[in-house]
């Protein structure tokens, strides 16, 4: 797997309320343009994000199928024409899919980039096609995202840190396959961990962490702190009756279709005659 290799550490501001619940819905492995794409869950994650209040979202890479890196170097000494026609097949396919992300303007942290892209030449890829269009920023295949979270009324802003990778494999058991994002917690310190790529689809938590707050007014105490892990989805099917697919032929298991989403909750927790904030997390798939 090649990917763009880079790396972006990225601060975003966000109002939210204190004790009311906000949502952070990342998606990825699309694969809009594959003859295996799930058009059904698509339409349904469509929906749904677009009715949900509260909500920001984050790209985690692969949103058209074209091209992979072996089809890359396949590509490198193709006649200009031929590459030309490729570009303007595969910009239509990003505006496409653009439109029917434009609710996500203003509210999508970043997209990061996967192995599926299309180089459209000055350094842009269809990633950064569709970034662009959304207004927001690209993100490489691995960024370390903190959101700044605002509250109304209260001069002090709290963090969230979400630490996420286009992803690797790891093996095939959903065992396996969060193994690999436990190890993202030897890397960076954060609150989420994600990534996509195996097309695997869940969240957990990981094991709590003691953390030591220190107040003014009663010294020093211990909270616990929960990272959370998820494997982001996909929408590419990997069997259907009468469609040939290299997930058939290599005997995979089916693709978890769909997306996971987390509800976060910023708490107001008083102690030592003073307000502390904490976050509430809930992950669902």
């Amino acid at each position: 797997m090649k990917t763009s290799g880079l790396f972006v550490a990225h601060k975003i501001e966000l109002e939210v309320e204190v004790n009311k619940p906000f949502h952070l819905i990342p998606f990825g492995d699309i694969h809009r343009d594959s003859d295996m794409f799930a058009d059904s869950h698509w339409d349904d994650f469509l929906k749904y994000a677009k009715a949900k209040k509260n909500a920001v979202f984050l790209g985690m890479g692969d949103y058209t199928d074209g091209v992979s890196t072996s089809e890359r170097m396949v590509l490198g000494p193709l006649h200009d024409t031929t590459k030309n026609t490729l570009k303007d097949v595969y910009k239509g396919v990003s505006r496409t899919l653009a439109n029917e992300l434009q609710f996500m303007r203003g509210r999508c942290l970043g997209l990061l980039g996967g192995n599926h892209f299309f180089d459209v030449g000055d350094g842009q890829t269809t990633d950064h096609l569709l970034a662009a269009a959304l207004g927001t920023k690209f993100l490489g295949v691995c960024a370390f995202v903190r959101v700044s979270l605002k509250f109304k009324n209260v001069k002090t802003s709290y963090p969230i840190d979400i630490f996420a990778h286009h992803g690797k494999g790891g093996g095939t058991t959903p065992g396996a396959q969060f193994n690999t994002i436990e190890k993202m917690l030897s890397t960076a310190d954060a609150d989420i961990y994600l990534m996509g790529h195996t097309h695997g689809k869940g969240c957990i938590p990981s094991s709590p962490r003691i953390v030591l707050k220190d107040d003014r007014d009663m010294g020093v105490f211990i909270r616990e702190r929960t990272p959370w892990l998820g494997r982001t989805g996909s929408f590419l099917k990997a069997y259907e009756s009468g469609r040939v697919s290299y997930n058939v032929d290599a005997g995979r298991s089916p693709a978890a279709l769909g997306w996971i989403e987390f509800e976060i909750t910023p708490i107001r927790v008083r102690a030592g005659g003073q307000d502390h904030i904490e976050l509430r997390i809930r992950g669902t798939s």
